[in-house]
């Protein structure tokens, strides 16, 4: 007589069902924690720095802005190539052209997607009342210069903003 295998046919039961749903939950937490954790390595979700602080004193940057647009103040940044490499030139003009009457002057260059390579510029007076610094050192691409200087007005100082997207060849 001929052997016959005896094949025993499989069942799914609730504990398969359970084991199949653990492994599949537990195989996406794990891709989530990864994405999660390279999301949040590369860009942390805020570029100001204390943006808490500065939604406190909104109302004071509305008015401020608010004055500037009446005093007919402009900025004026850009680059300009020298012997050692690029310049950052900064003008803060009035409404005849002139230039601003500052108290202090802060400068910062940032990349634009990251704050990990934000760089404080400290820039010089020159004598025609220009700002500028040498950059020649940074790497090339694409920056935002942002100039914050206090502004004499009236009783009070003002805080005069502007920024500019440059290009670093």
């Amino acid at each position: 007589m001929p052997a016959t295998a005896t094949r025993k046919s499989f069942r799914l039961t609730g504990l398969h069902v359970f084991l199949l749903l653990c492994a599949f939950f537990g195989f996406m937490f794990i891709v989530n924690g990864i994405f999660l954790w390279a999301a949040l390595s590369s860009f942390p979700g805020e570029d100001e720095q204390k943006s808490y602080l500065q939604g406190l004193h909104y109302n004071e940057a509305i008015s401020a802005r608010r004055i500037q647009k009446q005093q007919g103040w402009s900025a004026q940044i850009g680059l300009t190539p020298t012997e050692a490499g690029d310049r950052l030139v900064v003008r803060l003009l009035d409404r005849e052209g002139a230039p601003l009457a500052t108290q202090d002057i802060q400068a910062q260059l940032r990349r634009t997607v990251t704050g990990v390579e934000d760089v404080p510029i400290v820039l010089q007076r020159g004598p025609d009342g220009d700002y500028f610094a040498d950059i020649s050192l940074l790497d090339k691409g694409v920056w935002e210069a942002r100039v914050q200087a206090t502004v004499p007005y009236r009783t009070d100082d003002v805080e005069f903003v502007a920024s500019k997207k440059l290009i670093i060849p």
